[in-house]
């Protein structure tokens, strides 16, 4: 995997259409507008006007009327629905996409191959593979390079999310990979987060200083991490003395299989996403 983001282009004039502001849209769709596109230049359409309006009021973006009328004058299209309608709508936009326009699908399951077979000759696809913390700036995007991108294009996709936390370029091969790492594992974290929290509550703190303290502590690990270039292990072994409270809880952690589960969720999410490639 290789981060190349770049985030020094100028985005005011770029203008985006996001089709499906959802979960994974509207998070990309933040990402854009921290990056530099601008509210007017993002045009939002979901399946009906007042969808599109209550996305684009969330978003501070702009509701268009139509997905022709989103799509005619983008740079970049964002595909942001189902995995099972991608493919029909890229045939319903096929001719209404513009000449050099970037097509930038959010779907898990559907290949780069099977978009610009749909596409006229030519067209620029990419995959993009987010998590949700990318809505605060703290998350990670997985870009899959279809085979007409050019370079220039390549950029300004780093460039657009060059606010992500972090965008790096991976293979479809790796996809599965980066599921499991990072895709679904915010939600994996979201688990553990709560039932720290909810253990604190039962150790005798009021919830909401049992979940200031978690959450920070889960933050402040990872910040420490990053910051230091410091291995995981060399960390844990920092804060474990012999005989003391730490290693206590890590003995109970090993008895209980934590690091087997959460291993277990991260190849489950890779396996699930290499079934839904290959049916």
């Amino acid at each position: 995997m290789t981060d190349t983001s770049t985030g020094t282009i100028d985005l005011s004039s770029v203008r985006v259409a996001l089709i499906g502001a959802g979960n994974m849209g509207g998070p990309v769709g933040r990402t854009l507008l921290d990056a530099g596109v601008r509210p007017e230049h993002l045009l939002v359409v979901n399946s009906s006007t007042a969808s599109s309006e209550r996305a684009a009021e969330e978003l501070g973006a702009t509701a268009a009327a139509s997905r022709t009328e989103a799509v005619r004058q983008a740079d970049v299209v964002v595909l942001g629905v189902k995995p099972y309608q991608i493919l029909d709508l890229v045939a319903e936009l096929r001719e209404d996409l513009p000449t050099g326009a970037i097509v930038l699908s959010l779907a898990a399951g559907v290949t780069l191959a099977q978009i610009e077979e749909a596409l006229p000759a030519g067209a620029a696809v990419v995959r993009a593979m987010p998590n949700t913390p990318i809505s605060v700036g703290e998350g990670a995007v997985g870009l899959m390079r279809g085979s007409a991108v050019t370079d220039a294009q390549h950029e300004l996709l780093h460039a657009l999310f060059s606010r992500a936390g972090v965008a790096v370029d991976i293979t479809e091969d790796q996809v599965h990979a980066f599921i499991g790492a990072a895709g679904s594992l915010s939600a994996f974290v979201f688990a553990i987060i709560e039932a720290m929290t909810d253990e604190g509550v039962r150790l005798g703190l009021k919830r909401d200083l049992a979940a200031t303290l978690v959450q920070q502590t889960v933050r402040g690990a990872a910040t420490m991490l990053t910051e230091s270039g410091m291995h995981p292990a060399v960390a844990k072994n920092g804060v474990s003395s012999p005989g003391g409270t730490t290693v206590q809880g890590l003995a109970a952690l090993e008895r209980e299989g934590v690091r087997a589960g959460v291993a277990a969720a991260m190849a489950a999410s890779a396996e699930a996403s290499r079934a839904m490639t290959a049916g």
